[in-house]
């Protein structure tokens, strides 16, 4: 937390007070500020009590408490050289020390800043008072409701309406910023929200592009290919036209063209006759080869009979022998008779064959006197008329192709363009829909439902602490409890609900004090600055009676010993000097006296007073 210590205030010109400066210092304590009005009889009205917190207010923000007019705040009299300085010390959240003066004059208008000794005067007016607000982390309607209080000439916070108390809340606390931020989020949300829309009609329109393009392809891709079947039809055409004069041409040389067909028949009719005769003779041989195996394995078995029969198992009788031999001897010759018609078949199937081959060779030459002769037609065709024009079409049809292939190439690239460029639409689609995402979830915090009311309630649990302890302080019989909605709840003695215009002018001036007290101790609780004095301007001259005016010096008193309060009461009220010097021996009494419209200083005396 910053504090600041208002140490000193040099006052010249400035309003009531003249050439002869009054300097006021802030000091530790209870402080009566009060005179004589010499020009009216020694009335203690209009003697420029008001002036010191005036003048207070005129150094940091450049105006008056009560708003006056620039040429008015100047002293009449004099007209000239108005000029207010200010010294403090200012201890910030590191505790680190800084002497600053403020120096504001009029007549000429000028603002000076000074730290440590060091000029830290802006380019302008403005833009110095800005820096010193921003110093003191204050702003004129919170300093107006926390250090310099005029009871009688401000409307009390219950009597504000609903709205203006959540203002007033805002101000002292610096909520007021999620209020800007709210706005300046809001400003960006519909920025980006623009945008995007911007971008998603883009991306839309760049979507019915690709898909007019693709139609475009198809139908120029179905013109093409229609375009080229009916070329391959015409050339499928013309080349059957062409075969069909071929075989006029064939047609013409078919007489030679017959004879050699029907050679060639009766050629391959004799290489069947042939095939077939040899195919017999084969038999023929495979035939009379088992016959002799067979005689050949009856010989062996015959000559292999011993003294006994193997099949009978008789003795064998010489008579026996002469008959196996006999028979031995007949198959022997049968053999020999079997093997001379084996010979004599393979030399009849060695002359078919050799027929055969020869038969074959001239059906062979036949077909290959066929061939020759249908080349022959063939290229007398191909060489003249169906090459050129055959070649003529392909290249035709080939050109077709091309033009299809560049124009689906051409599509394909005017695709592709419009594919890369949407997708770089999409990309800035998402990314403005995600920040909207974020700047949605911004709205909400800053809004009034987000983290300020958050706030705010946590704020009103302590105020109503506060303001609890303060009503007890001052003897009021009542309660009052404020809600999140800036709605208070107010119960007499009796336990009744009652509105705040119910009570008494004395019993609201217990309220409202006891809520300026209660906001005091939560700006110094929660708050980012605190200062070390307080103006209250006509304090002791409301609606309280003396129990009543007692009890809230008794909490000033208390706010003096807790915070080394510097507390300045305004008041005309000639018993209000006694407040000044008897709290501790660290009150005063700052005793002006205007006389010929011109408001001094002067040293207080009882007989002063």
């Amino acid at each position: 937390m910053k504090y600041v210590n208002f140490e000193k205030i040099s006052i010249v010109n400035f309003l009531s007070v003249g050439d002869d400066p009054v300097v006021v210092e802030f000091g530790r304590g209870l402080h009566i500020i009060t005179g004589l009005n010499k020009d009216k009889q020694d009335r203690r009205n209009g003697v420029g009590k008001s002036t010191i917190a005036d003048a207070i207010h005129f150094a940091i923000f450049g105006s008056t408490v009560r708003e006056l007019k620039k040429e008015n705040i100047v002293n009449n009299i004099n007209m000239k050289g108005c000029h207010v300085e200010v010294d403090m010390n200012i201890v910030d959240e590191n505790n680190k020390s800084q002497n600053v003066k403020i120096v504001r004059m009029l007549e000429p208008s000028r603002c000076n800043l000074y730290i440590n000794g060091e000029d830290k005067t802006r380019d302008s007016i403005a833009n110095t008072s800005e820096y010193i607000c921003n110093l003191l982390n204050t702003t004129q309607e919170v300093f107006q409701n926390c250090v310099i209080m005029t009871i009688n000439n401000t409307i009390p916070f219950m009597a504000k309406k609903k709205v203006e108390k959540r203002k007033f809340i805002e101000g002292i606390f610096n909520l007021e910023v999620f209020s800007q931020m709210l706005k300046r989020v809001r400003v960006e949300y519909n920025d980006v929200k623009r945008d995007c829309d911007i971008e998603v009609a883009r991306f839309e329109e760049s979507e019915k592009n690709i898909e007019s393009l693709k139609q475009q392809k198809l139908s120029q891709t179905t013109r093409s290919v229609e375009r080229r079947e009916k070329l391959e039809g015409r050339h499928e055409d013309n080349v059957e036209e062409l075969e069909k004069e071929a075989k006029k041409i064939f047609d013409t040389k078919s007489i030679d063209v017959d004879k050699i067909l029907k050679s060639v028949e009766t050629l391959t009719s004799h290489i069947s006759n042939y095939e077939a005769k040899a195919t017999q003779i084969n038999k023929q041989i495979s035939t009379c080869k088992a016959t002799v195996s067979f005689k050949n394995d009856a010989r062996n078995k015959i000559g292999t009979a011993g003294d006994t029969c193997p099949v009978c198992l008789k003795p064998v009788s010489e008579h026996d022998r002469s008959m196996i031999d006999s028979e031995k001897e007949g198959i022997l010759n049968e053999m020999k008779d079997l093997k001379s018609e084996i010979d004599d078949c393979k030399t009849n199937l060695q002359t078919v064959n050799d027929l055969k081959i020869k038969l074959m060779a001239a059906r062979d030459n036949q077909k290959e006197l066929l061939t020759e002769h249908k080349q022959k037609i063939k290229e007398s065709i191909d060489s003249e008329k169906r090459t050129e024009q055959l070649t003529s079409w392909n290249n035709e049809i080939d050109e077709e192709f091309k033009k299809l292939t560049q124009t689906s190439c051409e599509f394909d690239n005017l695709i592709d363009e419009a594919s890369s460029r949407t997708s770089d639409i999409k990309g800035k689609v998402e990314t403005r829909k995600s920040r909207l995402g974020v700047l949605d979830v911004v709205k909400f915090i800053v809004s009034e439902e987000g983290v300020k009311s958050y706030i705010v309630k946590k704020i009103l649990q302590v105020f109503n602490h506060k303001l609890a302890y303060y009503l007890n302080k001052m003897d009021s019989n009542c309660i009052c409890v404020f809600n999140e909605y800036f709605e208070e709840d107010i119960i007499d003695e009796k336990g009744k609900y009652c509105s705040y215009f119910n009570f008494s002018g004395a019993e609201r001036k217990n309220i409202d004090l006891a809520c300026l007290f209660a906001f005091m101790d939560i700006r110094r609780l929660q708050g980012n600055v605190a200062y070390n004095f307080s103006v209250y301007d006509e304090l002791l001259d409301s609606s309280l009676d003396e129990r009543g005016v007692d009890l809230v010096l008794n909490i000033l008193r208390e706010r003096v010993d807790k915070y080394d309060e510097s507390i300045m009461i305004i008041s005309h009220r000639k018993e209000s000097v006694k407040i000044g010097t008897h709290y501790k021996n660290e009150g005063s009494v700052i005793f002006l006296e205007k006389e010929n419209g011109i408001t001094r200083r002067v040293e207080f005396s009882e007989a002063t007073a």
